[in-house]
């Protein structure tokens, strides 16, 4: 199954990390798209630890992601929520690997 996500048509049944506040119904602020493919959707929570991330199919967060009017995010790269909308940054070299 493909899906549009990130502005690519990608493969639904990609592993993605989603947090457990964005599954519990928190805004998402910040989406990661890791060199290797993964895709990441985060809240505005500093706190997070191993446990407050859940991975699932990227289908799953099709819709979601679509909603959010992402501008294209390509692999390296996340984009960030701010009062003024989304912009696009590389990750820092240390991310990326």
């Amino acid at each position: 199954m493909r899906v549009h996500a990130l502005g690519y048509d990608m493969n639904g049944e990609a592993i993605s990390i989603v947090c457990r506040h964005v599954t519990d119904g928190d805004p998402i602020v910040e989406v990661a798209h890791d060199l290797d493919g993964v895709v990441q959707v985060l809240c505005a929570r500093a706190d997070h630890g191993a446990d407050d991330a859940q991975t699932v199919h990227l289908q799953h967060l099709a819709a979601k992601l679509k909603a959010l009017n992402l501008p294209t995010v390509h692999p390296g790269q996340y984009a960030q929520l701010s009062e003024s909308g989304w912009t696009v940054m590389d990750m820092p070299e240390e991310e990326d690997t």
